[in-house]
């Protein structure tokens, strides 16, 4: 009898190792996604994509599937005064590839090229831009998306 129950004994301890080996794992293939579910719920990231409605600051270019949200540092541009922008692009794994900026109306643009930053999810700086007269620019942003490059652009007035 003791054999007998030894070898049950070692058999449900077998099981009940097999059942938690199994339940560990299962465990670690969901971890990635609860984290992401419980980082959602607590607020996840600062945008989702599509983009919101403009939001007070933030300027929009929609063409096609693809949104950008910009937003110039410090908030208020003046003739003369380097700025950066912070830049959002949906779908997030478009890729912005220039920013330049041209005055149509007089046939020039800035003096200066600006450099990209990606920052990830989306989100890039742009530094080094200057607009050194007042009137009408226009902005331009190469994106790529999909392995398409494509140029968006929005002209802004400034005074």
């Amino acid at each position: 009898m003791k054999v007998v129950g030894l070898e049950r004994s070692m058999r449900e301890t077998s099981a009940t190792q097999g059942r938690a080996a199994r339940r560990a794992a299962a465990a670690a293939a969901l971890a990635p996604a609860l984290t992401l579910a419980l980082a959602l719920a607590l607020g996840g990231p600062a945008w989702a994509c599509p983009l919101p409605a403009a939001e007070a600051g933030d300027m929009h270019i929609v063409q096609g599937e693809l949104q950008l949200a910009w937003e110039p540092l410090p908030k208020r541009l003046a003739v003369g005064q380097p700025f950066a922008l912070a830049l959002r692009v949906c779908p997030r794994t478009a890729r912005l590839l220039r920013v330049d900026a041209t005055m149509p109306e007089h046939r020039h643009g800035m003096n200066y090229r600006p450099t990209l930053e990606p920052l990830g999810e989306g989100r890039w700086r742009a530094e080094g831009l200057l607009w050194h007269m007042a009137g009408r620019w226009e902005l331009a942003i190469e994106v790529e998306n999909g392995g398409q490059r494509q140029w968006l652009r929005q002209s802004v007035v400034l005074r």
